[in-house]
Formats: structure tokens, C-alpha cells, sequence
């Protein structure tokens, strides 16, 4: 009574039976494990539509402690007021261009170009080779206390990517609110560290401490990964000396590839300054959150 033992599900499992006559007993045994994800590949801006939804889902993590739900007071380029005053006008954010126009010491940045929209919830293209994605936006017009509206798209998020080379992150400009008064800190966060496996570069930029105002904390963060064969130019970060205006920007020059751009803006539901390790843990879990939805 010939035996045969053979594998027939290519996890492990294998199948012990007897060929001939009948009456035979087949014994299978079969592994639990189920096949490990395979890893997201391609060029890094095919993969934006990706990693937004899998942002978005989890964007509660993303929020710093004492987060203000701001109001979408404006449209889906700016902020007008935000509640209590947090702007007069402001966050508009585009990319760094090819052309190196900068715009972080102005109060606007042109609509619909090259100001970005945070309605576009999937890969979008500017600038020839720039595709964005923000979480989302629906317009709150302080119908009701601040921080009670919805926050699903909260923090408002931009991420990019171009294709290609080409100078590559985020900018931004607008009015703050304060009249000039109150605090400034900028700073950097990580400066090519490697966290999580991507190669990482990120600042911030916040204004606080006008008045009642609520603070604000722009954050911008550049990731590079071995999947991705990630080239870093030079990176140049600038943030404007001024608690009148928003400007900053984090940005790799022309001769970079394959790079992921991010930028939030976070706040504080009183004008005390949002803590370096609570934004520092914002980043970390951005960083963890793509890798995740890569299988990196």
C-alpha cells in the first residue's frame, strides 16, 4: 500500500493517502500562517494614494495632546479666522516649485495655483511633475463651540511626491492673527536620522502665547526609504522671524528623487506652546503609519 506525502498548499500544509484501492485515508495538516504582505513598489508618488487613506483612517493618533479643533472658516486654500482668533487669514501651503518661487513672507499664496487644495483627497498634479493629497476638508463656519465640530479632517495634512527629480517639499504662508505680538520657535526634529527604516528630516515652526489665541504649530517632514532608492539633494529650512506671519518651509533641492514631502498644522486649545516631545511623537507616528500601509 504505497504512501505518498506531498505538499498541496504551499504554506506548509501536506496531505498523507493511500493511492491504491479504496477505503484509503487522506490526512491533510495545513499551516496557520497565512503568506507574509508583500511590500508596496513602484515610484513613490504612485504610492500616495496609498498611504492617504491609511493617514486619514488613523489620523486620531496624529492629533497632539489639547489639539483645537480649528474651524474650516475659509475655503479649501485658507483658513480664515480658525476660532479665537487663530488667524487672520492663513495656512495656505503650496510646494516648493521647480522654479524656486518662494512665498513664506507673504500673507497669501496665489489661488488655485500654486496654492494647494486640501479638498483633493487623491493623487493631484502641479507644478509638471508635483502630486498631492491632503485628508480632506469640508468647510466649519463656528456654528457652534470650537472643538465640537467633526475633526475627521483634522489636522489638515498635505503629502507629495514628484515624479521623477526635482526639488521636492512643502511651503507655507498667511496670517497668523496675532497683531505681532506673542512668542516664536522653530526648530528641527530630526535631521536625516533614520527612523522606522526612512531616512528622515523634519522641522517645525510654532507661534504662541497672544493673548487667548490658540497656538500653532506648522510641521513639515521629508522621508526617504531604501524601497524607494530615495536621493536627497540639499535640504534648505526656513522659517520667517515674525509672530505676524506663518512662513516656513522645508524643502530638498532639484537634484533629489524619490522622497515623500509631509506637512500638518497642529494647534493647542490655549496659547501655551505645544510641548517638543508631543510634536516629536506626531512624526513618529506619521513615519510609522506609512510604513504600514507599505508592508515596509
Amino acid at each position: 500500500m504505497p504512501i505518498t506525502l506531498s505538499n498541496t498548499t504551499g504554506l506548509g500544509g501536506f496531505t498523507l493517502s493511500n493511492r491504491f484501492g479504496s477505503g484509503g485515508i487522506t490526512l491533510t495538516l495545513s499551516s496557520s500562517l497565512s503568506p507574509a504582505p508583500v511590500p508596496v513598489s513602484g515610484s513613490v508618488y504612485t504610492q500616495i494614494n496609498t498611504i492617504i487613506p491609511y493617514l486619514r483612517a488613523n489620523s486620531g493618533s496624529l492629533r497632539n495632546p489639547s489639539f483645537f479643533t480649528y474651524f474650516l472658516d475659509g475655503n479649501a486654500y485658507q483658513i480664515t479666522d480658525g476660532g479665537n482668533d487663530m488667524f487672520d487669514g492663513g495656512n495656505y501651503t503650496a510646494p516648493w516649485l521647480r522654479n524656486n518661487t518662494s512665498y513664506i513672507a507673504g500673507s497669501t499664496i496665489p489661488t488655485p495655483s500654486p496654492a494647494l487644495n486640501y479638498s483633493s483627497q487623491s493623487a493631484t498634479l502641479t507644478d509638471t511633475s508635483f502630486y498631492y493629497a491632503s485628508f480632506g476638508y469640508t468647510q466649519s463656519l463656528g456654528t457652534y463651540p470650537a472643538g465640537q465640530q467633526s475633526s475627521v479632517y483634522h489636522p489638515l495634512t498635505m503629502i507629495g511626491a514628484r515624479s521623477g527629480s526635482g526639488p521636492i517639499g512643502f511651503q507655507k504662508a498667511g496670517n497668523i492673527g496675532a497683531d505681532g505680538a506673542g512668542f516664536l520657535v522653530s526648530g528641527s526634529i530630526y535631521s536625516g536620522s533614520v527612523v522606522n527604516g526612512f531616512t528622515t528630516y523634519a522641522i517645525y515652526r510654532q507661534s504662541y502665547g497672544q493673548a487667548s489665541d490658540p497656538s500653532i504649530c506648522d510641521v513639515y517632514v521629508l522621508l526617504g526609504h531604501p524601497n524607494w532608492g530615495s536621493v536627497f539633494g540639499t535640504v534648505v529650512s526656513s522659517s520667517v522671524a515674525s509672530t505676524q506671519f506663518q512662513g516656513a518651509t522645508l524643502y530638498a533641492t532639484g537634484s533629489s528623487s524619490e522622497i515623500l514631502a509631509m506637512t500638518t498644522l497642529l494647534s493647542r486649545t490655549s496659547s501655551l506652546a505645544i510641548p517638543f516631545n508631543d510634536i516629536k511623537t506626531v512624526v513618529d507616528n506619521y513615519i510609522t503609519l506609512v510604513k504600514t500601509s507599505l508592508n515596509y
